[in-house]
């Protein structure tokens, strides 16, 4: 199939109608405003996290439990509460640490399979009748499936199915 066949009218196998569109037309809702379906049909986990933002913010609040633990040790004259502050400080910059290494390496493995999402959605139409995907060609999937199917299909083939909710994560192909 040629990308200009792709573009142009393709008949739905669920409904038999011509009322598609390719699913990042359909995301876009260039047919009315359509949020939920444009996550539905997302080809990848958005991220939207900063990691030095949350590094700073994580930093600040160990800063934080450190000197209240000092201020109030001070003020009511116990001075264990010096070590609990500390102790929750470190504790407090280790989580935040793994918070960040955790969502760079989730970053990494979205880029890495960006391609083959793309690929995969590349001829991919979605029908606004059925609300289903289907692939005008055939392959990789015969029929038309849910958005939840479609993108459990495209998230686990890229490599980043661990990153679906759990709706999308129940919907896997049979």
């Amino acid at each position: 199939m040629t990308n200009g066949e792709v573009h142009g009218p393709a008949v739905c196998p669920g409904c038999r109608t011509q009322d598609t569109a390719p699913v990042a037309e359909a995301r876009t809702g260039k047919r009315g405003r359509r949020d939920d379906l444009a996550s539905r049909l997302a080809p990848a986990p958005e991220h939207t996290g900063n990691g030095c933002m949350h590094f700073a913010e994580g930093l600040l609040i160990a800063f934080l439990a450190g000197a209240a633990g000092a201020h109030f040790a001070g003020k009511w004259g116990l001075p264990w509460l010096t070590v609990v502050g500390g102790v929750a400080a470190v504790l407090i910059f280790v989580a935040t640490v793994a918070v960040v290494r955790t969502e760079h390496g989730d970053a990494q493995r979205v880029r890495a399979g960006e391609s083959r999402a793309a690929a995969l959605t590349a001829e991919a139409r979605y029908c606004y009748t059925c609300q289903g995907v289907f692939q005008p060609s055939g392959t990789p999937w015969q029929g038309v499936l849910t958005p939840e199917r479609f993108r459990h299909h495209v998230w686990t083939q890229a490599g980043y199915g661990d990153q679906l909710d759990g709706k999308a994560k129940a919907a896997e192909l049979p």
